[in-house]
């Protein structure tokens, strides 16, 4: 299994891990993926990854960055997304950015690059994104994660310290009709069976919603999941302040779903925080995509 995580080094967007042999290759950082306008935050910050057959999405702050079968970067989507974008999915044609900073998803057409819907995950209307400087003021709760399954749409929220929570939307009317008391700083969806499971940061642990409750076996703070029928694949960052998150070093675990057991751990030394990963050559129970890469 391989998967692609991205990373705050700032030298390298991605980092790509095979989980049986522990090699690594890495997407480097190029001059024209750092904006000098962002304040408060990395220049250069890839958090969410998505793809279609043959392109792979990455979002950086206001860029959607697209890359071919071999990770090589083509080129960058017209549309400009928001600061502090996170995580992406595909679904009926179009590439969708959580956006925090809006309280959205902003949907955008890969085709074209510029054919942009938003949907306001408040009021739950979709209208056509228009782009625009919004501000970290904005950020009500902090949605930063997205899962389209089983017929709904599936949102995460963060909630800045109280209750975290995960909205669910009817996949046709993108109607709300359910809401999941989460945990703490959740970060990550993924669904299997009918049943929900994601990361609760703060407390450190894997949860569902049939009350699955898993402790994780790092110090740290995990931000990046995926799930397999038999592992749970997560990511741990030392746990820094923003200013910090360039540096220090994270982990990749591969969790035994059955018998709740580590199965191995890889250290990744001087990566910066992990912002988010995706299994690149098997099913992924927290991405519904057909694989990118076979074996």
């Amino acid at each position: 299994m391989q998967i692609l995580a991205t990373i705050s080094d700032m030298a390298r967007l991605g980092i790509v891990l095979d989980l049986e042999s522990g090699a690594t290759k890495t997407i480097p950082v190029r001059s024209e993926f750092i904006d000098s306008t962002v304040e408060g935050r990395a220049p250069c910050r890839p958090f969410g990854i998505t793809w279609i057959r043959d392109e792979l999405f990455i979002a950086n702050n206001r860029q959607l960055l697209v890359f071919d079968k071999q990770l090589q970067y083509l080129r960058t989507l017209r549309t400009p997304l928001q600061i502090n974008t996170h995580q992406l999915a595909y679904h009926a044609t179009r590439v969708w950015a959580v956006s925090p900073w809006t309280n959205s998803l902003i949907g955008v057409d890969p085709s074209s690059g510029v054919s942009a819907l938003e949907f306001d995950l408040f009021d739950q209307n979709i209208r056509q994104y228009i782009p625009r400087d919004a501000s970290e003021a904005d950020d009500k709760l902090h949605f930063n994660s997205l899962l389209w399954a089983d017929d709904h749409l599936f949102v995460g929220a963060h909630a800045f310290g109280k209750t975290s929570f995960i909205n669910r939307y009817n996949w046709a009317t993108l109607r709300l009709d359910g809401v999941y008391s989460a945990g703490s700083a959740i970060h990550g969806l993924a669904c299997h069976n009918e049943e929900l499971f994601w990361i609760s940061s703060n407390t450190r642990e894997i949860r569902s919603s049939l009350g699955y409750s898993l402790p994780l076996f790092k110090q740290g703070y995990a931000r990046g999941f995926a799930m397999t029928r038999e592992h749970f694949i997560v990511a741990t960052s030392e746990f820094l302040s923003r200013d910090e998150r360039c540096g220090g070093d994270s982990w990749i675990h591969v969790i035994d779903r059955e018998h709740q057991k580590l199965v191995c751990e890889f250290h990744l030394p001087d990566t910066g925080s992990i912002n988010d990963l995706r299994l690149l050559d098997e099913y992924d129970y927290a991405h519904h995509l057909d694989p990118f890469s076979r074996p």
